[in-house]
C-alpha cells in the first residue's frame, strides 16, 4: 500500500461468465461468504495457508470503498476519477481507516458481481495499474488475516444498466 494514488477503475465481467446469473437467489451473507471462501482457496493455491476470517469492521470499510468507487462510476469525480484528487482523497480516506490495529493490505473492486476464484487469480497476476500491488496482496499477503466484502447498489438510473451494484473486498 503505497503512495496517495487512487485505485484503478474496477473491473467489469462479461455477461457470459459463470456464476454470474441475475436470478441467483443467494443471500448477501452467503455470497459474502462465497467470496471469502474462493479467495482462502485461491490463496492456498499461492501457497498462502493464512486463512482469511470475515469481519464486520473491515466489510463496513469495504462498503464505504464500495460506494466512493460507485460515485466514481457515476461522474461525481469527473470523466476520469482515477486522476480527480478529491477522488484520490475519498479512496486514501478510507484505505486509511484500521481494523483494531490493522491496516488495510489487499484491495479488489468489481462491478456487477461478487469476485470468485477467477478474479482473485486475475488480481494474483496484475502487474499494471495503481491498484496491481494491492490487488496481488489480496492473494498473497500471509499478513492479512482479516477481510471485508463490501456491496453497495447502485441508484443513479443513467448508470444502473451497467453497473447495478459495485463490490469492493479489502484485506487486513
Amino acid at each position: 500500500p503505497s503512495g496517495p494514488s487512487a485505485p484503478d477503475a474496477p473491473d467489469k465481467p462479461g455477461s457470459s461468465e459463470t456464476g454470474k446469473d441475475p436470478a441467483d437467489k443467494k443471500t448477501e451473507a452467503q455470497k459474502k461468504a462465497a467470496v471469502v471462501e474462493a479467495l482462502n482457496t485461491v490463496r492456498k493455491n499461492y501457497g498462502n495457508n493464512t486463512p482469511l476470517e470475515l469481519n464486520a469492521d473491515a466489510c463496513a470499510i469495504a462498503k464505504e470503498m464500495a460506494q466512493v468507487m460507485l460515485d466514481g462510476v457515476n461522474g461525481q469525480y469527473g470523466k476520469e476519477p482515477t486522476t480527480n484528487a478529491d477522488y484520490i482523497d475519498a479512496c486514501a480516506k478510507v484505505r486509511n481507516k484500521k481494523v483494531g490495529e490493522k491496516t488495510s493490505i489487499g484491495f479488489g473492486a468489481l462491478q456487477r458481481a461478487y469476485p470468485d476464484a477467477y478474479w482473485f487469480e486475475k488480481w494474483a497476476n496484475k502487474t499494471e495499474g495503481v491498484s496491481a500491488e494491492r490487488n496481488n496482496a489480496l492473494v498473497k499477503s500471509d499478513s492479512a488475516t482479516l477481510v471485508g466484502v463490501g456491496v453497495v447498489q447502485n441508484t443513479d438510473s443513467a448508470t444502473m444498466k451497467n453497473c447495478p451494484f459495485m463490490v469492493v473486498v479489502m484485506t487486513y
